[in-house]
């Protein structure tokens, strides 16, 4: 069974009452039918995003999961479907050069005539791809190279803080590079005062192959809201209220996590 099709299953009805683990969090609060409503409102009120969105895949995903993300999200926010683009990556296990893959692709999809930088998108990254974007945003600039630039990066289950798994699994450079205290996050937590894109995160309970607690870089807290029994990192991109949350974020609207805090458990 795909990942989407897991996500798909444990989305809606008894499956969904039974996986869940309800943990409030008064800072990620909407009910169920508040929650149907706002994304009724959404789908009856598009508009166009002020920038084109990219979502990234995580860890040797396959494409058909990212691609249902984008289309998602580009049924709560509006505007043309080409301002809404999904990259999986599955058979390459190196971040680097993933991150050079997804300047390329940009520069493809939406070119800019700017010598160093692409155009300015906003970008969803589900788990490893949130890393992949912020080494994207400040590659070395070589012959013909750009950086990404990113206005605003949703991160979605990324191990800002390394992956509990990864610690345990580690058979590529991607893997190896995903270890809490890794040389290569070292560098890229050191950096990031200096980033000039807003960083949103989020994070899911019960998350057994990263942990909540590692879902956002040191000194800061993601936005968090209760998982599920199993898969609770696979299944993130079926959270409607994550989903809902970036979608108001991206249309400029008021969103429903109102602060972040660090979760409670992994």
């Amino acid at each position: 069974m795909s990942n989407s099709t897991i996500a798909g299953a444990f989305a809606a009805g008894p499956v969904a009452k039974w996986l869940a683990l309800p943990h409030d969090n008064p800072d990620f609060a909407i009910s169920p039918d508040d929650l149907a409503l706002a994304i009724e409102r959404l789908r009856a009120t598009p508009m166009a995003p002020p920038r084109p969105v990219l979502v990234l895949a995580g860890y040797r995903a396959w494409q058909i999961m990212v691609a249902h993300t984008a289309r998602r999200l580009h049924d709560l926010v509006g505007g043309p479907g080409d301002m809404f683009a999904p990259l999986a990556y599955p058979h390459c296990g190196d971040i680097e050069r993933i991150a050079r893959l997804v300047v390329r692709h940009v520069e493809k999809i939406w070119p800019n005539r700017e010598p160093h930088r692409t155009t300015e998108i906003d970008v969803v990254g589900v788990s490893m791809g949130g890393l992949v974007a912020r080494l994207a945003a400040q590659l070395p600039l070589e012959d013909g190279q750009k950086r990404l630039r990113i206005n605003r990066l949703f991160t979605l289950g990324t191990p800002h803080n390394g992956a509990i798994l990864a610690g345990k699994i580690a058979l590529d450079r991607a893997a190896k590079d995903m270890k809490p205290g890794s040389p290569f996050l070292d560098r890229l937590n050191s950096t990031l005062q200096t980033a000039k894109y807003e960083l949103v995160c989020y994070a899911r309970l019960n998350d057994r192959w990263v942990g909540a607690t590692r879902c956002a870089p040191p000194g800061r807290d993601p936005y968090w809201v209760s998982g599920t029994r199993v898969f609770s990192h696979v299944t993130i991109t079926s959270d409607e209220r994550l989903l809902a949350d970036i979608a108001l974020r991206i249309r400029g609207e008021t969103p429903i996590a109102r602060k972040a805090s660090r979760p409670p458990m992994d």
